[in-house]
């Protein structure tokens, strides 16, 4: 089965997004740049939401360096 979300890096401001692999395009949250799903920067892929948003906490922590491992 073919993860259906993509955990990726906005090209423009660099925060964390969720996309669905579906469609074509994604609007980053934070700089509400219009992005094409093949110009995203995919750090990770995730058969649901969930699984996806644990990633993005999970990279969000790494970056701020809140990783304790």
């Amino acid at each position: 089965m073919i993860d259906r979300y993509i955990v990726a890096e906005c090209p423009r401001c660099g925060a964390f997004l969720v996309a669905d692999s579906r469609y074509k395009s994604k609007t980053c949250p934070k700089c509400n740049a219009r992005i094409p799903a093949n110009e995203l920067k995919v750090i990770r892929t995730a058969k649901d939401s969930r699984e996806a948003r644990m990633i993005v906490s999970e990279a969000k922590a790494r970056r701020g360096g809140l990783d304790q491992r």
